[in-house]
């Protein structure tokens, strides 16, 4: 996963919530845009977790895979 395709997801308009799974293989959902922060460099990744209202930061190297929720799913 490279920085410009993250970037790409956090600004698609119309804006369709995402998963991102790094290497330790636990999954953090981005529900809404204003719930990531990118890094000017493209390094880090900085997702606030909305149920317990942490901060998780994730190398963007480190991610392995990402699922875009299809617009059904994203409806629910």
């Amino acid at each position: 996963m490279s920085a410009d395709e993250l970037r790409d997801l956090l600004n698609a308009v119309p804006f369709r919530p995402f998963t991102v799974y790094p290497e330790s293989q636990k999954a953090f959902r981005i529900a809404d845009p204003d719930f990531a922060l990118l890094t000017p460099n493209g390094r880090t990744l900085v997702v606030s977790q909305q149920l317990n209202d942490t901060l998780e930061v994730l190398d963007v190297p480190l991610i392995m895979r990402v699922e875009v929720e299809t617009e059904r799913a994203a409806e629910s």
